[in-house]
């Protein structure tokens, strides 16, 4: 049985001493490096390819942090950054439904995160990494032990974001990576303002959907981003906040031949609207109840979650696994 595991890291702390690894999670750590490197099947030549260009793009302390997980879990540091950059270099395999919904007490925030994983190795590693004395508070993500990036967080009484795929014809960038601007942003934002303002304008190196929900009512949109362009959508009187793999504002058809994530994305949408307008979750397990509908979730779900920025709850299901019970604020 897969049990969810936490990880602390202190932002007061120098970077090379931030992260600290349980047994478990240097087991866990260490089986996910391998199955991100497999699949991207790149040979030694390109790993030392990716990391030189890392040296010019990533914030010098996040590449310090990523030297020191390759150190404790004894990998290289290309090894280590290939596996953060898993969604930029790989993004077709990733899909995801998200929504947000008004409520009396603040935005809630929820999504699916579909991923093809090996043996499960994405469900069974999930880690919750809470982020203490930060320059604007506390945050936590939704991850694996040894990412130093985010795909999914919230921080309290400031925002939440998560990140879905989506594919253009724009090429992509040399440029930041978005999972770990999604931490900067987590780390770095005051309020909902200023992280959808970075969320939209930095350059990035990939395309993707994010979802960004504050702590007042109204305070919601999902972000269509390319590398270098970005579109806000936000919900309207006939149709509620919702997001899986498409872009609807901005005009930017990849031409990609179609995949299971994609095919779906259409009918995974539609579902997760009817379901929001029937009936509008109020409640973390609610949102997760819609999430668990046999017409959004999928077999390669390997997380939900549920957030609300107002309050920094949070609540975290490994899909037939394990179901973390509602927490405490952080």
């Amino acid at each position: 049985m897969s049990t969810l595991s936490d990880i602390t890291v202190d932002l007061a702390a120098s970077p090379r001493n931030r992260w600290s690894f349980a047994d478990a999670h240097v087991r866990a750590a260490s089986e996910l490096l391998a199955v991100y490197n497999k699949d991207l099947g790149v040979d030694e030549e390109t790993m030392a390819y990716v990391a030189s260009l890392a040296s010019a793009i990533l914030p010098v302390g996040i590449a310090e942090e990523l030297g020191a997980v390759a150190s404790s879990l004894g990998a290289t540091f290309p090894q280590a950054l290939l596996g953060n950059l898993h969604y930029d270099l790989l993004k077709v395999v990733l899909g995801c439904t998200a929504f947000a919904v008004d409520t009396p007490d603040g935005p809630v925030h929820a999504r699916n995160l579909d991923w093809w994983t090996s043996a499960r190795a994405l469900n069974d590693g999930t880690a919750v990494t809470h982020f203490v004395n930060g320059p604007c508070g506390e945050f936590l993500t939704v991850g694996w032990p040894g990412f130093v990036g985010a795909f999914s967080g919230v921080a309290k009484g400031r925002f939440s974001v998560t990140l879905n795929a989506v594919l253009s014809d724009e090429p992509g960038q040399i440029a930041l990576p978005v999972v770990f601007l999604i931490r900067q942003v987590l780390e770095e934002a005051g309020n909902f303002d200023e992280a959808v303002s970075r969320l939209s304008e930095t350059t990035i190196a990939t395309d993707c959907l994010l979802l960004v929900t504050g702590t007042v009512p109204g305070q919601m949109v999902v972000i269509e981003r390319t590398p270098t362009k970005f579109a806000h959508r936000t919900p309207t009187t006939r149709e509620p906040l919702s997001v899986t793999n498409d872009y609807h504002l901005i005009d930017a058809d990849s031409g990609e031949p179609a995949n299971e994530l994609m095919r779906t994305s259409c009918r995974r949408y539609k579902r997760i609207t009817e379901l929001l307008v029937d009936e509008p979750p109020l409640t973390l397990e609610r949102c997760i109840d819609h999430l668990s509908d046999d017409r959004v979730m999928m077999g390669i779900t390997v997380q939900q979650m549920a957030f609300r920025a107002s309050s920094g709850e949070y609540l975290v299901r490994i899909p037939q696994l394990h179901e973390r019970e509602p927490s405490t604020p952080i």
